[in-house]
């Protein structure tokens, strides 16, 4: 979030140039929100732990796909996306890693692998049904 927001920052004007539909929602109001459910998600699977690995690990898939997006942007804008460098370089990495590890010390399973993949998945929904109901809030404020 500090490479998106602060250092050197510009996440937002690049989110309204990728999708110029939603750019009059991309405001420091969404960012908080959104950022902060993150780090709320993040901030709670530190305590859940071992004690439910599907939970915990869906953080790590959730880190997993924003790594992929910022990446994925950066390609489709031929450029650096901020976030790409956090996502490339931690995000990536370590969520193979965690993914891995629990999976070689045997206390992850074939279903706890999937229900963590579909949970951080299904996060990246927030985002989007953040943007659809501004839009739809707009429209019907407008009419």
């Amino acid at each position: 979030m500090v490479e998106e927001y602060f250092f050197p920052g510009g996440f937002m004007t690049v989110m309204k140039r990728m999708n110029p539909d939603f750019a009059p929602f991309v405001n420091v109001p969404m960012a908080v929100v959104i950022n902060g459910l993150q780090l709320v998600l993040c901030i709670i699977v530190i305590f859940v732990g071992r004690s439910n690995l599907a939970f915990s690990l869906s953080a790590a898939s959730l880190l997993f796909i924003n790594g992929l997006a910022h990446l994925g942007g950066s390609i489709r804008l031929k450029g650096y996306v901020p976030g790409v460098v956090t996502g490339s370089v931690l995000y990536l990495p370590l969520s193979i890693y965690a993914f891995y590890y629990f999976t070689a010390s045997g206390e992850l399973n074939v279903l706890d692998t999937v229900t963590a993949a579909w949970l951080g998945m299904l996060y990246q929904i927030v985002p989007l049904v953040y943007f659809l109901v501004m839009k739809l809030l707009s429209r019907r404020n407008q009419g």
